[in-house]
């Protein structure tokens, strides 16, 4: 599993994402009940519950703060990720398929980073335990307790509306897609854009006498807000190159979808050319 570069930004991401609190609110609670066990045992009830209300309050303060504090800028500072990551997988991709630019001249390659919609990187498990209620009050009391004890890092598929429409996700799909003279080839990779963390990576060839049909067009999705619990709408574009064999090469995008409609000409062009070529 590569891991990518990490910087402030990826913090802030995995603030608003995956509610990661920092230590001192742990230790407020801890705080709290350290101080509300000692107040019982030695009678001091005046002071006790003073202190009491003090790191009640603190804590409720902070986490109300670092609740709303989650999500402000974060769309803009998500999309900035989005840049420097397609950059950085852009070499990686050009690497991995062992080609040099001049190899694929023909026509600009298609770059697009999207919703991983349709990831496959992760898998849901059928519970089948089920696990009684008091064991579950006691887990949350002993993670709010050894809040020191970092969990280990999951990707999660999460989504997150961030008003006017604007819609993030946690994991992101990038395409690569260069047009060498005999055939089409494809990078393709899922990767955690929080943690900076890449989930699963493939190439595809498809030699040009192969592609059947060349598809574009847009798509609405509904998907749940994890910050509003409420589902949103947003919409994507996506390119494909179909084959007979039921694979294909297959690009989405979100944001600007006037990136990937204004390549799409040259690409039904080309790929026309060279099947009567090889015709």
């Amino acid at each position: 599993m590569l891991e990518m570069r990490q910087d402030s930004v990826r913090t802030v991401l995995v603030k608003a994402f995956y509610r990661e609190e920092p230590r001192f609110v742990g230790w407020l609670f801890l705080g709290f009940i350290f101080i509300g066990i000692l107040s019982y045992m030695f009678k001091s009830d005046t002071l006790a519950m003073a202190l009491e209300f003090v790191l009640f309050l603190a804590w409720i303060v902070a986490k109300l703060v670092y609740y709303f504090s989650a999500f402000f800028g974060v769309y803009d500072q998500y999309h900035s990720c989005v840049q420097k990551d397609a950059e950085f997988l852009k070499d990686r991709a050009i690497n991995v398929m062992g080609l040099i630019e001049e190899e694929f001249s023909l026509i600009d390659p298609i770059i697009a980073s999207g919703y991983a919609s349709d990831s496959s990187c992760i898998h849901i498990g059928e519970k089948i335990e089920k696990v009684s209620f008091i064991r579950v009050i006691w887990l949350w009391i002993l993670k709010k307790i050894c809040f020191w004890r970092k969990p280990e890092r999951i990707s999660e598929h999460v989504f997150l509306d961030c008003g006017d429409g604007k819609i993030i996700c946690s994991l992101v799909t990038f395409t690569y897609i260069a047009f060498t003279e005999q055939q089409a080839v494809a990078y393709k990779c899922y990767y955690d854009i929080a943690y900076g963390r890449i989930l699963e990576e493939y190439t595809i060839e498809v030699a040009y006498r192969d592609i059947d049909a060349v598809k574009y067009g847009d798509e609405m999705l509904h998907v749940w807000s994890v910050n509003k619990q409420n589902w949103s709408r947003t919409k994507i574009s996506w390119l494909s190159l179909n084959v007979a064999s039921n694979n294909r090469i297959a690009a989405s995008i979100s944001g600007n979808s006037e990136i990937l409609s204004n390549q799409v000409p040259a690409v039904q062009a080309l790929i026309r050319s060279k099947k009567e070529e090889l015709a």
